[in-house]
């Protein structure tokens, strides 16, 4: 099954992906949830799911992380509430198949598939996120709203872990139905509120910070005894022993980028960061495997296999 209809997957690549939205309306008519709202649920009860549940309060959010007791939902109002459930795809066998409609995309780029389900007026605010998803309304109606992207401008509400932003300006606005895809890129800002009781799933991929990357880039570089040690250029007296002069700056870089001038040391440390498993502690439960191919080797969970 495909979800781009008439565009090919070159054009969305080309001019959508990572630079604008997309609503796909119909896109998957025929799809039917593989797990129920009381089996969402029950997922959440377990100590190894990662689980959240958002009540709206007013005009603010209230995030509890899980696992729950089934007390937690038996106590709940009939609306302005939303469970999400990550990685659910690893829990129940049949979710996964959801990846096969996009399949014009790299598998080692995606992360999980996150299944919310939530009551009229559930929703988690308006906030962005830093990774491209798709989102599948399965069930039930979803009102989505969209702003802008987020710049060194825009106004976090204090202390919320869920990126929630102060002010919202609505660009474009849908209410999802059954079938209906919407592609957002990462930094947009958008607010989905449930109409009536939904499920959606949050096709979610892999978006690691520089930070993170650069960290795990020199975990592996010591690992692999390839950690080197700064040499200066060739030094002039100076006046002020406190200068780092234009010329140290020059050699700090040529050193860094010699170390990423190697592809294949590039390639093989970044198979193994982008297959690492989400979970690494539950891959003999989860059954989790991460596959990914360069031109020197295939590495499955964060290990080369083909040695």
């Amino acid at each position: 099954m495909s979800i781009l209809g008439d565009l090919t997957p070159a054009d969305f690549l080309s001019r959508v992906w990572q630079r604008e939205t997309l609503m796909l309306q119909g896109a998957l008519p025929d799809y039917v949830s593989a797990i129920s709202p009381e089996q969402l649920a029950g997922l959440s009860l377990d100590s190894e799911v990662e689980s959240r549940l958002i009540r709206k309060q007013d005009t603010d959010w209230l995030l509890q992380h899980g696992p729950f007791e089934e007390a937690t939902f038996l106590d709940l109002p009939d609306r302005d509430w939303t469970l999400l459930v990550q990685a659910v795809d690893l829990w129940v066998d049949e979710v996964s198949s959801l990846f096969e409609a996009f399949d014009f995309l790299p598998r080692w780029r995606f992360d999980d598939i996150m299944v919310s389900y939530a009551t009229p007026g559930g929703g988690a605010g308006p906030h962005f996120d830093q990774y491209d998803v798709f989102l599948v309304q399965v069930t039930g109606e979803r009102h989505w709203r969209l702003g802008g992207e987020v710049d060194d401008d825009t106004q976090l509400v204090e202390g919320s872990e869920m990126r929630l932003v102060w002010s919202f300006e609505e660009h474009e606005s849908w209410v999802m139905k059954p079938g209906d895809v919407l592609y957002v890129p990462p930094g947009v800002i958008h607010w989905g509120e449930a109409v009536t009781e939904s499920l959606t799933y949050s096709v979610g991929f892999r978006s690691p910070s520089f930070s993170d990357m650069l960290g795990d880039l020199a975990i592996e570089l010591m690992a692999q005894g390839r950690d080197g040690v700064y040499r200066d250029p060739t030094l002039l007296p100076s006046d002020d022993g406190l200068q780092i002069s234009d010329a140290v700056v020059e050699e700090v870089q040529a050193q860094l980028r010699a170390i990423v001038d190697d592809p294949e040391l590039v390639a093989d440390w970044f198979a193994r960061f982008m297959t690492q498993p989400r979970y690494p502690e539950a891959v003999e439960v989860t059954d989790e495997k991460r596959v990914a191919r360069t031109r020197w080797g295939t590495y499955e969970n964060g290990e080369r296999v083909d040695e």
